[in-house]
């Protein structure tokens, strides 16, 4: 259920990356002796919501959030619209795949729908910034965002499998979203859309002379339909298909109710390139309620009630694109047409309007009707072919970009600006942020279109390190790398999708000889871009002398079994330094207090031969509701009074030093969104067993109030007595401290590799790497501890 709370967040604006240890945001790269920037508590970790961010702004897909395979799209159970390339296969697993994805939420809560807007708001959307439009991108040329439409007497066709599946409400609610999204105003000139909702899944393909209105009409007639049956069918088409099979003359919606997202990308693509969706069998009819508009110019000619047009309806609505003569140069440039996939000579000269002999004459090259290319522009009277001015690189070296837009290719790209294939290659290779060829291009990254400096990728929400994270400007020193901007909280790895963490799936390094910034080899979901080295680092030497601590609970005879009392501790020599676990706090002097219900206490200060060592907090103390307020107010607002209470204390029961376990600081507030996971553990920010309320009970100046505190209580204790921490070995706790500052500070940390796995990570998919169920085994073996020691010597520890 949705939250209020969740609104009183996110109207605090979700924060995107690192930040430095004065609060502000990490940018410049973090380089192997620099301190490292701590987690932004706020910060948006993806993996941590089984769904991505509320749909509120349709058109920008920018301000929604990024998967790299279909299969994490289970995990959500809400409807979802979907962007992801219709001409990289998703069945391929050596394609190029990003989905971007918002989840479609109920209207009635508007305080978090507000707010979630807010948050999507400080990501721009490249689409109206796009350098294309002066060459026929949004709100110039395209006929579907300059013209008006009006009703045509069309037909559209449905067929729907025999077997069906009873109730219709998974499908309706999505079909609901999708037409939300094409009335999106700055959506006139998308063509492409696709939703998931569990088992049942759609896809839309609108030509650009069919307006938007018949995607509103199809799907609202659709969707009654299915709710009226109250049950969905294994699969369904609806289409209008024009004999002349031309792409922007066709309309269709795929649903599947098996999941089968790839044969819904199939059937998309087929319709973009012309072609009849014929791959349902079952009843054939036509669709109830769903009206057809075609596109005119808003000067063109149509009947009182909009219905009276002449029976070749398509090459009436294509004729009106003709490119007509500049009156300057009437002489020099021919009135012209865009070829389509299917055409011949025979349809573009009808198109124009004029005989095929006078076509024949306009366009005399040789072969010309035998290759005919999508893009390829014909004369319809005489003149040269126009071209467009070639782009230009600015005025500061950088190249003119383009917005890459579903369904393009570098074709299609070369004739728009006027350039070759060849071209478009050889300026974005090696250079262009994730571009690695033509044909693997990445819908809504940008690309180069003439000579000079590659451009910044656009904006991604949810992004966290490199280039990709909402307002990083370019870099001042050409010497500064892309992928160190933004870096990781200590020093984490970032993969080329703008993610932190620690598993293969960040570290492991996958991209291509020779590839450009932010590529990867086919065939691999990501690579790492910066700080990559899994390694640990050896940052100093040995230790002057062998050392080790025990805790001593205080509380172990409370127990049925497995007894011991504080005399009989080991002081042989197998331990150096046994902490006293725990003491408490009280909250009105801020004095230490020893819970001796069981009569150690005596007997544990007489101990002789190793280090007595007083601790407070731990997991309870520093968790429960009647006690986690404690051990937080006493570090963070009453620092100086606790500390010397626990100095003077230390030296009057003749302790050799004082060991904080704090469990944890900067505890994520995530925890409060509604569309967070249910299940969590040691290894994600999100643990629900660290609320209190409902809320989260950390903040983000923690890690930097924990430092503050530590270096007071070292002053007060001085050299000859020692600080000690408690520190988790998971990094999406250890992210929110500033632990290379605090090592500085602390005589020594203990580590606590020793609960880094357990039962409570059952069925946490976060808690793994490369396990969807969460039900995977995963032990304390010489691999995981390799991994959380990388964590701690990367940052850098000694």
């Amino acid at each position: 259920m949705w939250s209020i709370t969740a609104a009183l967040l996110l109207s605090a604006r979700l924060v995107l990356a690192a930040i430095n240890i004065d609060g502000s945001q990490a940018v410049e790269p973090a380089y192997e002796n620099d301190f490292s920037p701590i987690s932004d508590i706020s910060t948006y970790q993806i993996d941590q919501h089984e769904c991505p961010l509320p749909c509120v702004d349709y058109s920008n897909p920018h301000s929604w959030i990024p998967y790299s395979s279909v299969g994490r799209l289970k995990r959500c159970q809400q409807p979802m619209l979907l962007q992801f390339s219709v001409s990289q296969p998703l069945s391929d697993p050596q394609s190029n795949i990003i989905i971007r994805s918002c989840t479609l939420n109920p209207a009635e809560h508007g305080s978090i729908m507000a707010s979630a807007a807010e948050a999507a708001s400080i990501v721009e959307n490249p689409k109206k910034l796009d350098e294309s439009a002066k060459y026929g991108g949004l709100e110039s040329t395209s006929v579907a965002c300059s013209t008006s439409g009006m009703q045509l007497p069309g037909k559209i066709e449905v067929v729907t499998s025999t077997r069906k599946t009873p109730n219709s409400s998974d499908a309706v609610d999505l079909l609901k979203g999708m037409r939300q999204f094409f009335a999106a105003k700055d959506n006139c000139d998308e063509k492409f859309l696709f939703g998931y909702h569990n088992q049942f899944v759609a896809g839309v393909y609108i030509g650009e002379h069919i307006t938007k209105s018949t995607a509103d009409s199809a799907l609202a007639a659709l969707s009654k339909q299915l709710q009226s049956d109250n049950s969905v069918p294994d699969q369904a088409i609806v289409q209008y298909y024009d004999n002349g099979r031309q792409p922007d003359s066709i309309f269709g919606i795929f649903i599947d109710n098996n999941r089968n997202l790839s044969a819904v990308q199939q059937t998309i693509l087929g319709w973009s390139q012309g072609n009849y969706a014929n791959g349902v069998l079952g009843s054939k009819g036509v669709q109830s309620g769903a009206k057809l508009f075609g596109v005119v110019q808003h000067n063109g000619t149509s009947s009182g009630n909009g219905t009276s047009l002449t029976s070749n309806l398509i090459s009436r609505l294509l004729r009106t694109q003709i490119r007509p003569v500049n009156r300057a140069d009437k002489r020099a440039v021919c009135r012209s047409v865009q070829v389509v996939e299917h055409d011949t000579c025979a349809i573009l000269a009808e198109r124009c309007g004029i005989t095929p002999y006078a076509f024949s004459k306009f366009n005399s090259k040789p072969n010309f009707c035998s290759t005919l290319q999508p893009r390829d522009t014909a004369c319809c009277s005489s003149g040269s072919v126009p071209k467009p001015d070639s782009p230009q690189a600015g005025p500061d070296g950088s190249c003119a970009s383009h917005l890459i837009r579903n369904g393009d290719s570098c074709f299609a790209v070369s004739k728009k600006y006027g350039v070759t294939v060849e071209d478009l290659e050889k300026w974005n290779k090696g250079k262009t942020w994730a571009w690695t060829e033509c044909k693997d291009m990445l819908v809504g990254y940008s690309m180069c279109v003439s000579k000079g400096t590659p451009p910044m990728p656009p904006p991604q929400m949810g992004t966290q390190c490199g280039p990709l994270v909402p307002g990083t400007k370019p870099p001042t020193n050409s010497s500064v790398s892309l992928a160190d901007l933004n870096p990781c909280p200590l020093k984490a790895c970032c993969s080329n999708w703008g993610f932190c963490g620690v598993f293969p799936g960040h570290c492991a390094i996958n991209a291509p000889e020779g590839g450009g910034p932010g590529t990867k080899k086919k065939g691999f979901q990501s690579t790492c871009i910066s700080n990559c080295e899994t390694k640990i680092k050896q940052n100093s030497g040995p230790p002057v002398s062998f050392q080790r601590i025990g805790y001593y609970e205080s509380f172990n005879l409370e127990r049925e079994c497995l007894w011991l009392k504080a005399k009989n501790a080991n002081t042989d020599g197998t331990y150096t330094h046994i902490h006293w676990g725990f003491a408490s706090i009280d909250p009105n002097t801020w004095m230490p207090v020893v819970n001796n219900t069981k009569n150690q206490w005596s007997s544990f200060k007489e101990l002789t031969g190793v280090k007595k060592i007083l601790s407070f907090g731990g997991w309870a103390y520093s968790t429960e509701p009647a006690t986690y307020n404690i051990i937080r107010s006493a570090i963070i607002d009453n620092r100086n009074t606790f500390a010397a209470n626990l100095a003077k204390f230390a030296k009057d029961e003749g302790f050799d030093g004082i060991d904080i376990d704090w469990e944890y600081p900067g505890v994520s507030i995530q925890a409060m969104h509604p569309w967070a996971s249910k299940r969590s553990s040691d290894d994600c920010t999100q643990a629900p067993d660290i609320l209190v309320g409902g809320k989260p009970i950390g903040q983000k100046r923690d890690g930097i109030d924990y430092l503050k505190f530590l270096t007071v209580l070292k002053k007060q204790l001085g050299p000859e007595k020692s600080v000690s921490i408690a520190a988790p070995a998971s990094f999406w706790y250890l992210q929110a401290f500033p632990i290379d500052r605090i090592a500085a500070v602390v005589d020594y940390i203990v580590y606590m590799t020793y609960d880094l796995h357990g039962q409570w990570d059952y069925g946490n998919v976060n808690a793994f790497d490369s396990c969807a169920s969460g039900k995977c085994i995963r032990s304390h073996g010489e691999i995981e501890l390799s991994r959380v020691i990388r964590n701690v010597s990367h940052a850098p520890l000694s």
